[in-house]
């Protein structure tokens, strides 16, 4: 009896062990997303969700000391697309790298788009035109959410993100404009969760703004805000990633340090006269 009762405590003592050693384990880092996941960001409900906070998003504040520019009075939509891949049923966003020939943000990472023309009957019609001509996507290939309210941003033009979903997507039925795109990259939307993806980069004037860094590619700037507004929009919370849950606005002031004043001091002169 003795032996069975040191025997039982002995099992209770391991038992709690291996509980206490399987509570303190760490989480995995980043999170995984599921088909159902997947399945739930692309039903009504959520889709609703998303426009609706799409178009609600708070305006820019903008600081006194930063002058207005004329490319402000411009319009302009990018296509955010979410894409259900062929192969795997994942969901990516479609990034293009813009080309080396053009003369402003060559080879920078953007969204589909540009600037709307007089010919265009909606921000919409815009977005879809754009990316059809820079990537030969098709707009019967698009089932679109919407637009978004104007986001307005300082220096830049006002943009409109328009929303749609590309299923059965595949890279290679694309056909590029090579003056205006150098290269398509379709970025999973867990890659852009993981923790080591989510940083931030400050500017000279003081701000800093979200930056996504998957493999090689870096999406920063304006690509990179619309991309942390929309992931926003998109994502119920359980599946944020903890940058996602921050709510900076697109730029952060920054204290910017104090200029250091340059003294001037006069050479002292040798005591020893020269005769």
């Amino acid at each position: 009896m003795l032996c069975s009762e040191v025997i039982k405590r002995q099992l209770l003592q391991l038992t709690r062990r291996q509980m206490s050693s399987s509570s303190n384990r760490v989480a995995p880092i980043g999170n995984v997303l599921t088909n159902d996941d997947f399945t739930l960001l692309l039903a009504d409900e959520q889709r609703q969700k998303c426009m609706d906070k799409l178009r609600n998003l708070p305006t820019f504040e903008r600081t006194r000391t930063m002058a207005h520019n004329k490319r402000e009075k411009r319009s302009a939509a990018v296509f955010i697309a979410l894409c259900v891949e062929r192969d795997t049923n994942a969901i990516s966003l479609l990034y293009t790298r813009r080309s080396r020939h053009l003369r402003s943000h060559s080879l920078q990472i953007s969204f589909p788009g540009g600037k709307r023309d007089d010919d265009d009957a909606s921000f919409l019609d815009c977005a879809l035109r754009e990316t059809e001509e820079e990537i030969g996507l098709p707009r019967d290939r698009v089932q679109t959410w919407g637009e978004s309210n104007p986001i307005l941003l300082p220096r830049t033009s006002a943009i409109v993100p328009v929303i749609g979903v590309v299923k059965d997507f595949h890279v290679s039925e694309l056909k590029l404009n090579c003056d205006e795109v150098e290269e398509v990259i379709s970025i999973p939307l867990k890659s852009l969760l993981l923790p080591s993806a989510t940083r931030h980069t400050q500017f000279r004037s003081g701000y800093s703004g979200p930056v996504f860094v998957v493999d090689q590619h870096r999406i920063w700037g304006i690509t990179g805000y619309l991309t942390y507004v929309f992931l926003r929009c998109l994502l119920p919370s359980h599946m944020m990633c903890e940058a996602l849950k921050t709510s900076i606005k697109f730029i952060r002031p920054y204290k910017i340090p104090p200029k250091l004043i340059h003294h001037h001091v006069e050479p002292k002169l040798n005591d020893k006269t020269v005769a």
